[in-house]
């Protein structure tokens, strides 16, 4: 796996709880090459502002594709939670039965 250089993205690691605060959030259209079909295709992706890094201040972005996940996110966002709490996401792949454990702390 490609080490990070810019540090611009939130990296989740299977099985490793990332812990998150949010600044912003929205829904942005992106181009991305499909891994299985090997295609360019449009998507939409759920972007949120990373103030907030496992402790740690940051200035980055966290990214998913996830419709699963990007429900939960926005659930948390409309009930005004999202930005005012810390957030841990733990990603769980399993191709395209990718699971996400999202939790309010």
């Amino acid at each position: 796996m490609a080490e990070t250089v810019l540090g611009n993205y939130v990296k989740l690691v299977p099985g490793v709880p990332k812990r998150l605060r949010f600044k912003e959030c929205k829904i942005v259209e992106k181009t991305v090459r499909d891994p299985k079909l090997g295609i360019i295709l449009p998507k939409r992706a759920y972007v949120c502002i990373v103030t907030e890094e496992d402790g740690r201040p940051v200035n980055k972005l966290f990214s998913t594709l996830s419709e699963k996940l990007a429900i939960q996110l926005e659930q948390l966002r409309r009930a005004g939670i999202l930005y005012d709490r810390i957030i841990e996401i733990v990603w769980h792949p399993r191709d395209y039965a990718t699971e996400y454990e999202v939790r309010v702390l």
